[in-house]
């Protein structure tokens, strides 16, 4: 026997796939009682993600003096105090 796809009702299918418990897929109504629970932690990452998602990449007012500095040609900083910074930085983190 051959199945194409006109031959299949659209209410057989619908109570072959309700027998085989593929019945509730998204889009469609579920039972009274179906619920979904999400975890605290599913929560917290997903309230992470947004606030990463709203912070801008670039802090326009932290680089346009610097812009500024740049274009005028007087950007200078101090080689040995970058370093010791950078170093800093490095053993508060744990390298």
């Amino acid at each position: 026997m051959k199945v194409s796809k006109g031959s299949v009702s659209s209410s057989t299918y619908a109570s072959a796939s309700s027998a085989y418990g593929k019945g509730a897929r998204a889009g469609r109504a579920t039972a009274p009682g179906d619920s979904v629970e999400v975890s605290a932690s599913g929560s917290l990452f997903q309230s992470a993600v947004n606030a990463v998602r709203d912070v801008p990449d670039v802090r326009a007012e932290a680089i346009s003096g610097i812009q500024q500095e740049f274009a005028e040609g007087t950007y200078h900083r101090d080689e040995r105090e970058v370093a010791q910074k950078v170093v800093e930085d490095q053993i508060s983190s744990g390298f």
